[in-house]
């Protein structure tokens, strides 16, 4: 349904051009379809969340500033972070997922939409100066006939340095209503003066889609779908060997009297002209063979995708030492470098638009604010060594004592981190209580 009135509601409702192709769309929703099954095994899904986990956990985002500005950003900065591993994995897994902040009471919100419900209109370098939302659907049941479909679109464009966006709403077909009744609060147009960007950020999976354009991102997995292919035909071979071998004991069918046999017993009736035949069927089953096939399309998925072996693959690592094994680990760190950068441009942006909301809205005086990341790099790194080398660095005065603290305690903010450490000092015992003495 999406990629037929897209392109009809952006031309049609809104009167816009958009650089959104047809077949992009089309791509788009495909990529949805695959990345939400849940009928068979999702390997999309598997690595999207086994790269996530990489990505973010031990890791922390601060928000620095001394205003109520920056205060304001750090709650949804906070509430944001909690989704970090859901918002890596859907991008990953979609290729690409929006984060759309927008007011409501006076707070600060924000949705997470996929990519396929948007339309990407125009682009000037890096930034997105024009698109269209698919923002909201609601399904109203009826007590006779259909349910009733109601979407609400959105479009954002740059105009002449001011950001518009403006509502349109439809029915499932596509065609034009007026505002429903439960939508009647939302603003239908409004102008943002001083923007040079469409209020939203943009998480882009950094897999190559080896194309020359690259408006949209593509899935963790694109492009390997005739080995997958190849990997669930083996998975069903290896069922079918078991389910071909299982083993039972033959007998004719004269040695079990009247009462006969229960079905899906060990026993089975043979029709014989022997009434004492008695037949044991208990074949070898096959599954080196079969398991070393998937193992070798376990380690070309793996390849194919970029990532070092481990991820489906087992991996062997007797006699390695733990610094031969991090660096193992060196290719799957690549990507997870990439995520991560990709990642803080979305912030970059999304946090752009929060800041930009703030000022329309008046929900706090202006102020400064500076986003930073400490990213854990366990995946390379001996975290003891690391701590080690990180404690002299203090001693030294290199790094200070707050830094310290969130390489044990990433969670924390900077002001969490300054606040437990004057808490710790001032509750230290000194050195005459240390020593029992007193200190006339």
């Amino acid at each position: 349904m999406l990629k037929n009135i897209f392109l009809w509601i952006i031309q049609t409702l809104f009167k816009k051009e958009t650089e959104a192709t047809k077949r992009e769309l089309e791509d788009n929703q495909k990529y949805a379809v695959e990345y939400e099954r849940i009928d068979k095994i999702n390997f999309n899904a598997i690595f999207s969340n086994k790269i996530a986990n990489y990505v973010s956990n031990d890791s922390s985002m601060n928000i620095t500033g001394d205003n109520a500005r920056k205060d304001l950003l750090e709650k949804i900065g906070q509430s944001l972070w909690k989704k970090r591993k859901k918002i890596v994995s859907s991008g990953l897994g979609y290729g690409g997922i929006f984060l759309v902040p927008y007011v409501k009471g006076n707070k600060l919100f924000y949705n997470r939409v996929p990519q396929g419900r948007v339309t990407i209109d125009s682009i000037e370098g890096d930034l997105i100066t024009g698109a269209t939302i698919l923002a909201e659907q609601k399904v109203i049941s009826q007590a006779f006939g259909q349910d009733k479909v109601y979407i609400r679109w959105t479009n954002y464009r740059i105009e002449n340095g001011n950001c518009i966006i403006e509502q349109k709403f439809t029915d499932g077909t596509g065609k034009e209503i007026d505002t429903p009744s439960f939508w009647q609060n939302i603003m239908i147009k409004q102008t943002i003066s001083n923007c040079d960007r469409v209020l939203l950020g943009y998480f882009k999976s950094p897999v190559n889609n080896r194309k020359m354009m690259d408006k949209y991102g593509v899935p963790i997995t694109y492009g390997c779908d005739e080995t997958i292919a190849e990997i669930r035909d083996t998975l069903k071979k290896i069922v079918r060997e078991y389910d071909l071998k299982d083993a039972f004991i033959g007998a004719d069918a004269t040695m079990f009297g009247k009462n006969g046999l229960v079905e899906n017993g060990l026993f089975k009736k043979l029709d014989t002209t022997e009434d004492n035949f008695f037949y044991e069927f208990s074949p070898a089953i096959r599954e080196s063979s079969y398991y070393a096939r998937l193992q070798e399309l376990y380690q070309r998925l793996e390849k194919e995708i970029g990532t070092s072996a481990g991820i489906l693959s087992e991996v062997q690592t007797q006699n390695a030492t733990a610094t031969e094994i991090k660096r193992a680990m060196y290719d799957t760190f690549s990507i997870v470098d990439d995520v991560r950068t990709n990642f803080e441009a979305c912030m970059e942006d999304f946090f752009y638009a929060c800041n930009v909301l703030a000022n329309a809205y008046n929900l706090s005086p202006q102020g400064e604010y500076a986003l930073s990341y400490d990213w854990s790099y366990s995946l390379l790194e001996d975290s003891q060594e690391a701590f080690n080398q990180a404690t002299t660095m203090q001693s030294k005065g290199i790094i200070s004592k707050v830094e310290l603290r969130q390489f044990y305690k990433p969670n924390e903010t900077l002001e969490e981190s300054q606040k437990a450490i004057e808490e710790i000092s001032q509750n230290a015992p000194t050195m005459r209580e240390l020593l029992g003495t007193s200190e006339e």
